[in-house]
This record gives structure tokens, C-alpha cells and sequence, in this order.
């Protein structure tokens, strides 16, 4: 877990999500709404836009109150950003969240003081940067660290990022109730933007989850346990991912940095999306089955039956090749069982 000299003001058991106090009275009333409407953030988007807030107001410019921040002040935010060496969608993301609350504390009549946003001006001039394709991010590279993966948690969590497009803590959020697998689908809910999917996995996935099943906690609502009951984090299946990367050969250990070289948890998001646009899914199908659908796509899904985009989606998956070997896994499960 991250450490932190920041004060909490909505406590969580993640540090992810935990949204932490400013010095003024407006911003914290921001993050508090922000939080009880739910509508366009969630925790972790709060959690940055808190520490974004503090890092700006107490630290770079502490003694200039929200009303007063002037264009100028935001310029030289991205300059002090771009003297730290600052990634251009880093900075661009810490200005966005600046604007996030003038945009919505000029609509409260409380704040008058505040009539205007200097992060919006400034962010007109910080264009997102589109990274290109991975050169990692192949389906044959995904399935050949899959593939490497040992533990049937870390391995199921893999197959799940790769078969859904679901984000890591996505996965890791899941619990047993969301397991719908005698239809052939898994709820993802609490997704970004705070939406909740119904996805279709295909019978390599439901075999996965079953596994897991054998091996979770008993005392967990989690699905993804350690064997000391904990829920698994995201650091975990970041260094599991990696190590067995290193082990097919994907990525060296020295090429970690080197962004075309090495391979992360959320490549696989990259490679599904590519791989259901690429085999002809409907785009809005793919949206929704990412969890990043707008209001237009979600209420276009629900008047279109789940077997069709059940259909559609097992048209254009592809298999791991995963359990032409069950042996050696069940001996592994087998193994860990022994042990709980």
C-alpha cells in the first residue's frame, strides 16, 4: 500500500480508493458530492482527483485560495509537471482534474466567488497523446503468458482479463455471486463511470473460474483469496503477469522500462478490444463488454437479447489452450488445498 502524508476524508480498506481531505472547505464539498451522486466518478477517480487537489493547493500553490487561481497559475502547474519529467497524459490527467471542479463548482450559486475555470483554458492546449499499439500486445503472446502462469488464481485472473477486457481490479472485485456460469456469464459491476456488465465467457473461462472456486477462502465474499483468506491485489498479478512474461520469452527483465518491450496486466485489455474489432464484433457490443459504454450504448443493450451478443462474442473469441494438460494443474490445485 501506498504511503501517503495526506489526511483521509471518505476512509476505504484500498488505498485506491480511499479520498483524502484539502484545506479548503470547497474542494472537500466537491469530492463529497462527487461521491454520494456516483453518477461520473468512481472511488479511484476521486482518489486522484483528491490527491491531484492537495498536490496543487498545498504544495504548489498553498497560499492562493480556488477563487483566485488564474490561468497563469495552471501554465506554471504544467511547467513545474514538465520540469519532473511528467508524461504528456499525466499532466494533461492532473489538469483535467482541476477543471473536474471548476466545472462543477461555478454551477453552484454558493461558490459566486468562483466565475471561471483556468484549467479548461489550459487544457485546450494539452492534447491526450495516442500511444501506438504495444508491440507485446499480440493474442499469441498473451496466451503464451497465460500459459506460464502457475497458480490457478493468477491464471484465472489472466484468462478473465484476456477473455473480457476486463480492468485488473475489475477482476479482483468479483465475488461468487457474480458468477453466472451454468448461463455462461460473469457480472462485472462497479465498473468505470460506476455501470455494471453482464458479460458471456466461453466454457475455457467458466473452467478457469471453477478452479478458483476450489481454492478461494471460505471466510472471503471474494472470488480472488490469498491462502491466508486476504483478497489477492493488483501488485500480484502485475508481478505474476511479468514473471511469467520473462518465462515465455515475451519480455526480457531488462527491457521492464522499455514500453514497446515489455507486457502489463492491462494489455490484455488492448488485445481483446482489438481482437472483437478485428473479427467483426459491433462496436457498441465491444464498448458495452469493456465497461465503457455511454448512457446510449447501455440503454441500446438492454433492448438486444444477452444470447445474441452471447453469439457473437463466442464467434470471435479465441482459445488459451489451456487444459490439453490438466494433470500437472491438478496436481497444483491439489497442492494448494492441501495447504488452506
Amino acid at each position: 500500500m501506498p504511503e501517503t502524508k495526506y489526511e483521509v476524508l471518505l476512509d476505504a480498506d484500498r488505498w485506491e480508493d480511499r479520498v483524502f481531505k484539502n484545506k479548503h472547505d470547497c474542494i472537500n464539498d466537491w469530492l463529497r458530492n462527487k461521491d454520494s451522486t456516483n453518477k461520473s466518478a468512481s472511488r479511484r477517480t476521486l482518489n486522484s482527483y483528491s490527491r491531484t487537489s492537495v498536490k496543487f493547493f498545498h504544495e504548489f500553490s498553498p497560499d492562493v485560495h480556488p477563487a483566485d487561481v488564474t490561468v497563469g497559475d495552471v501554465e506554471e502547474y504544467v511547467l513545474d509537471l514538465n520540469d519532473r519529467d511528467s508524461a504528456q497524459n499525466t499532466k494533461r490527467r492532473y489538469v483535467e482534474s482541476l477543471s473536474a471542479f471548476y466545472t462543477w463548482a461555478m454551477k453552484r450559486p454558493r461558490f459566486e466567488e468562483i466565475t471561471g475555470n483556468p484549467a479548461a483554458v489550459v487544457l485546450e492546449e494539452l492534447p491526450k497523446k495516442k500511444m501506438p499499439r504495444p508491440n507485446t500486445a499480440t493474442w499469441e503472446n498473451g496466451k503464451r503468458i497465460i500459459q506460464k502462469i502457475p497458480d490457478p488464481r493468477d491464471k484465472a485472473a489472466a484468462v478473465l482479463m484476456a477473455k473480457t477486457g476486463a480492468r485488473v481490479q475489475e477482476v479482483l472485485d468479483l465475488t461468487e455471486e457474480d458468477l453466472l456460469l451454468e448461463g455462461g456469464y460473469i457480472r462485472f459491476r462497479d465498473r468505470k463511470g460506476g455501470t455494471t456488465t453482464v458479460n458471456p465467457v466461453d466454457d475455457e473461462t467458466v473452467q478457469a473460474l471453477r478452479r478458483v472456486m476450489a481454492v478461494s477462502s471460505d471466510d472471503s465474499e471474494y472470488l480472488f483469496t490469498s491462502l491466508r483468506g486476504g483478497r489477492v491485489d493488483r501488485e500480484r498479478i502485475r508481478r505474476q503477469v511479468r514473471r511469467a512474461a520473462v518465462r515465455a520469452d515475451v519480455m526480457d527483465d531488462i527491457d521492464e522500462r522499455r514500453w514497446h518491450h515489455k507486457f502489463t496486466p492491462h494489455y490484455y485489455r488492448t488485445i481483446f478490444t482489438s481482437l472483437m474489432r478485428n473479427n467483426g464484433m459491433p462496436d457498441h457490443f465491444t464498448r458495452y463488454l469493456r465497461g465503457d459504454g455511454d448512457k446510449e450504448t447501455m440503454d441500446l443493450y438492454t433492448k438486444i437479447p444477452q444470447e445474441q451478443v452471447r453469439d457473437e462474442y463466442l464467434q470471435h473469441i479465441k482459445t488459451l489452450d489451456l487444459y490439453g494438460n490438466a494433470g500437472g494443474e491438478n496436481q497444483v490445485l491439489a497442492s494448494m488445498k492441501s495447504t488452506k
